[in-house]
C-alpha cells in the first residue's frame, strides 16, 4: 500500500511539474508544438516502416519470379527436347531397319544388291524421321565402319554429312553416346562446326545447332551398331518462353559452356550473359539458384537450372536498378508526402491553434466594449464550438432585431417589384387592346353601312364583320384565361383577318389532344405569336406559307408548339430576342411576345414561358410551356394577392 501510495505521489507531481512547464508557453505555441511532434512522429514511422516491408516483400517475389521462370523454361526445354528424343526412338524400334545395319556391317562388298537394298532401307528411314520434325537439319547414323545420311526416295541425299569419320569417332558426340548405353545424350559444342556440313562441298559446318545423340544396339544380344546423331535448329526451343513475350523486366536465355545459345525476347535494357567462363563455372557447381552478384558494376538477379541431362541452363538476368525502380519511386513518393505531412501538419496545427486563441481574443475585445455601454457591438460568429454558443447568448436580442428589420424592408421591396411587373404587363396588354370596344362599335355600323350599299354581304362587310368578331374575343385581354378550344378559334379568325389580302392563304395547321384542348391559357396568347409570324416570317408574301400548331399534354405541363415555314432568324437576330423575352436588353420589337412571357410568369411561376428556335431560310419554332389547369383563372386577381401574401410574409411574429 505505501508503495502504490508513494507511487501515485510521483505520478501527480510529474503531472503538476510538466502542466506547469507547459503553462509557461502561450496555447497558441503549446498546440502547435503538440501537433507537430504526434503527427510528424506517427508519419515518419509509418513512411519508413511500410517501405521497408514493401520493397523486401518486392525481393522476394521477384527472387520467386526468377525461379519460377527458369524452371518453367527447364521444363519447356526439356518437352521439347524428349519430342525429339521419340524420333530417335523411331529408329532402334524398326527391327527391319536394324537389321539392315547388322547385315551391313559383315559386308564388306558395298556395291552388292543386298548391301545396296539394306542401305537404302536405312537412309530412307532416316529421311522419314527427319520429315516428322520442323527443325531437324540432319540425322546421321555413323557405325564403326560407314555414315548413312537422310535420303529421299529418288536417291537425292537431304540434311548433312560427317565430313571426317575418323575424327567423329575421337569426338564426344560418338564417345559420350557410346557411355550413356543407349541413353539419349544432348550436346552443345563448338565442334559442331568442324564435324557437320550441309554437303561434302561445303566450306562451313552447320551452326546454332544442338546435337542430340544415342548408341545404337541391336536388341537381341546387345551388340554395338554405331550412333545416331540428330542436328536440331536452336530455333526449336524458342517456343520454351512463349507466354513471356509480355514480361519486359529481364532477359532469358538457354546458355551452354561455350555461352548463350539462344535468347528469348531479348531486351537491351536489361543485362547480357557475361561472356567469361566464372559464371558458367559456377552454374556448374550448383546446378540451380537464385542469387544477386555484382557484373559490371551493377547490382544483377541471376537465376538458373540446369537441364537434367545436358551441360545447359535455363537463366534469367535482370538488373534490381531496374527492377527496383518502381520501389524507389514508390519510396521518392512517400518522402514527398512525408514532406507534404509535414507542411499540412504545421498548417493544420497553425490554424487549429488559431481557431481557439483568436475567438477567445475577440469575445473578450467585445464584452469589454459591452461593459462600456455600446451595445451595437457583436460578437462575430465563426464557428460551433463552445465559445460560439457564448457570442450567441450576447448576439441574441440584436440578431432577432436585425432579422424582423431585415424581412420586411425585404418584403416591401418584393412586393413592390411584383406589382410593378404586374401593373407594366396590364398596361401592355391594355394598350394592344386598341379599345375593342370603340372599334367594335364603330365597325359594326360601318358594316351596316356597307351592306346597305352593296344590297347585301360583300367581300367588305366579310372583312369588317370577322374584325369586328377579333376585337370582340380580345375585350377580355388579361382577364379570365379561356380554354384552348377558344383561343385557336381567336388565332383562326385573326388569320382569317390577315388572309383577306392574299390570293393564296396562309394556312393554318393544328393537331390538338382531346385533353389539351380542355385547358385553360391566358387570353390573348396565341395572336402576338401569329403577327410576329405574319409580320416578320412571312412578309408580304402568303404562297406556300403555313402555321402549325401542335398541343399535347405530359407530366400535368401543356406543351403548344407553333412552327411556321418563313424566312427564320439569324444567330444574332435569335440571341436578340431571347434576350428581349428574358427582360434583358433594350426592348425594340416582339412587344406582344414580350408580353405574353411576362403575364405567363407572373402567373404561373419562373419555370413556365415561351422558348424560341429559330433557322434562316427554315422557319421559326416556339413553344409555350404552362401548367394545365382545367378551369377559367382570375388573372387581375395576381396584383392584390401578391400584395396580401407579402404583407402577412412579412410578419415576423
Amino acid at each position: 500500500m505505501k508503495i502504490l501510495s508513494k507511487m501515485k505521489k510521483i505520478q501527480h507531481e510529474g503531472n503538476g511539474f510538466i502542466t506547469r512547464q507547459l503553462r509557461k508557453v502561450s496555447i497558441f505555441q503549446r498546440l502547435n508544438i503538440s501537433f507537430l511532434v504526434l503527427l510528424l512522429g506517427a508519419a515518419t514511422f509509418l513512411t519508413f516502416f511500410s517501405f521497408s516491408k514493401y520493397s523486401a516483400e518486392i525481393v522476394f517475389n521477384l527472387e520467386r519470379y526468377a525461379s519460377m521462370s527458369v524452371q518453367n523454361i527447364r521444363l519447356k526445354v526439356q518437352d521439347i527436347m524428349q519430342g525429339y528424343e521419340n524420333v530417335a526412338i523411331q529408329f532402334y524400334e524398326d527391327e527391319e531397319v536394324l537389321e539392315a545395319v547388322a547385315q551391313n556391317e559383315l559386308e564388306t562388298d558395298e556395291k552388292a544388291d543386298g548391301f545396296r537394298k539394306n542401305r537404302y532401307t536405312i537412309e530412307s528411314k532416316l529421311y522419314q524421321m527427319g520429315q516428322d520434325k520442323k527443325y531437324i537439319k540432319s540425322i546421321q547414323l555413323a557405325t564403326p565402319s560407314r555414315q548413312y545420311h537422310m535420303v529421299e526416295e529418288n536417291g537425292y541425299q537431304r540434311g548433312g554429312t560427317i565430313r571426317n569419320l575418323e575424327e567423329f569417332y575421337k569426338s564426344n558426340f560418338y564417345q559420350e553416346a557410346i557411355e550413356r548405353h543407349g541413353y539419349p545424350v544432348w550436346i552443345e559444342d563448338a565442334g559442331q562446326n568442324h564435324t557437320f556440313y550441309e554437303s561434302d562441298q561445303s566450306v562451313y559446318g552447320l551452326a546454332d545447332i544442338i546435337t542430340l545423340a544415342v548408341a545404337i544396339y541391336q536388341p537381341e544380344n546387345r551388340e554395338f551398331l554405331g550412333v545416331l546423331t540428330i542436328n536440331v535448329d536452336i530455333k526449336a526451343f524458342a517456343t520454351a518462353a512463349r507466354g513471356y513475350e509480355t514480361y519486359k523486366d529481364g532477359n532469358l536465355f538457354l546458355s551452354g559452356e561455350d555461352g548463350v545459345l539462344t535468347g528469348f525476347h531479348p531486351s537491351i535494357a536489361f543485362p547480357s550473359f557475361p561472356t567469361d567462363g566464372d559464371l558458367f563455372q559456377m552454374m556448374q557447381k550448383n546446378k540451380k539458384e537464385v542469387v544477386r552478384i555484382e557484373l559490371d558494376g551493377k547490382d544483377v538477379l541471376i537465376a538458373y537450372e540446369n537441364i537434367p541431362g545436358t551441360d545447359m541452363f535455363s537463366v534469367y538476368i535482370a538488373d534490381m536498378n531496374i527492377l527496383l525502380e518502381r520501389t524507389r519511386d514508390t519510396r521518392n513518393l512517400c518522402i514527398f508526402v512525408l514532406c507534404g505531412i509535414v507542411i499540412g501538419c504545421f498548417a493544420i496545427s497553425y490554424y487549429v491553434t488559431r481557431s481557439i486563441s483568436e475567438p477567445v481574443r475577440r469575445l473578450v475585445k467585445v464584452m469589454g466594449k459591452a461593459g462600456d455601454g455600446k451595445w451595437t457591438v457583436r460578437y462575430e460568429n465563426s464557428g460551433n464550438d463552445e465559445i460560439t454558443v457564448l457570442g450567441d447568448r450576447f448576439n441574441e436580442m440584436a440578431d432577432k432585431t436585425n432579422q424582423l428589420i431585415e424581412q420586411v424592408y425585404l418584403s416591401e421591396i418584393r412586393r413592390q417589384k411584383l406589382q410593378l411587373s404586374w401593373k407594366n404587363a396590364q398596361l401592355d396588354a391594355m394598350l394592344m387592346q386598341i379599345n375593342p370596344h370603340f372599334l367594335y362599335n364603330t365597325l359594326d355600323i360601318i358594316r351596316w353601312e356597307a351592306m346597305y350599299e352593296a344590297n347585301g354581304e360583300s367581300k367588305v362587310t366579310r372583312m369588317i364583320e370577322q374584325f369586328s368578331k377579333l376585337c370582340r374575343m380580345g375585350m377580355k385581354a388579361g382577364g379570365d384565361t379561356i380554354s384552348l378550344k377558344e383561343s385557336l378559334e381567336h388565332a383562326a379568325v385573326y388569320l382569317e383577318v390577315i388572309n383577306f389580302r392574299h390570293k393564296e392563304k396562309i394556312q393554318f395547321l393544328t393537331e390538338v389532344g382531346e385533353l389539351a384542348e380542355k385547358c385553360y391559357v391566358p387570353q390573348f396568347m396565341l395572336q402576338p405569336i401569329l403577327e410576329n409570324a405574319v409580320v416578320h416570317g412571312f412578309g408580304d408574301g402568303s404562297k406556300g406559307y403555313a402555321v402549325w400548331l401542335s398541343a399535347h399534354v405530359y407530366e400535368n405541363v401543356l406543351h403548344i408548339l407553333v412552327k411556321d415555314n418563313g424566312r427564320g432568324m439569324t444567330k444574332d437576330e435569335l440571341e436578340k430576342l431571347q434576350n428581349y423575352i428574358q427582360g434583358e436588353g433594350d426592348l425594340e420589337k416582339s412587344i406582344g411576345m414580350v408580353n405574353v412571357n411576362q403575364r405567363i410568369r407572373l402567373f404561373y411561376g419562373e419555370s413556365y414561358g415561351i422558348q424560341i428556335n429559330s433557322q434562316e431560310q427554315v422557319g421559326t419554332e416556339i413553344e409555350i410551356i404552362l401548367p394545365v389547369r382545367m378551369e377559367s383563372e382570375n388573372m387581375k386577381k395576381l396584383g392584390k394577392e401578391v400584395e396580401k401574401n407579402d404583407v402577412s410574409g412579412s410578419d415576423c411574429g
